[in-house]
């Protein structure tokens, strides 16, 4: 069971690859969160643990919905090359999954930089 599951490693990673060499959206997700990271760590020392999770939590969850986001559009586009409303459905609820993710990690910047200029 451990072989099969290391097996599909490889997969994982070249899709990781992938993406962050040509999906337009995970790039900028990605460069846009190792700023904001830089930028948290730089102003705002020492994190907590539970402020720590929190972050990590929301880049990761902002990663993880862009690659799904991105995936989806990418086997849409093959499936249904021509423009589609309910192709176009899809594509907008699972970038809306991507804008709640983003959402969620602002709340969370937002309470740490309010809680650390004591407005919270």
């Amino acid at each position: 069971m451990i072989k099969r599951y290391l097996g599909r490693f490889p997969h994982a990673l070249r899709g990781l690859v992938y993406a962050s060499r040509f999906d337009f959206g995970f790039k900028t997700q990605l460069y846009g969160i190792l700023t904001i990271l830089a930028g948290v760590f730089y102003f705002v020392k020492p994190l907590t643990e539970t402020e720590l999770l929190f972050l990590v939590l929301g880049y990761f969850l902002i990663l993880i919905t862009e690659l799904q986001n991105s995936a989806l559009e990418v086997a849409l586009d093959h499936l249904h090359p021509t423009l589609h409303e309910q192709v176009g459905r899809s594509k907008d609820m699972a970038a809306g999954a991507v804008f709640l993710a983003g959402l969620f990690l602002f709340i969370v910047l937002l309470v740490l930089g309010l809680s650390r200029t004591g407005l919270f």
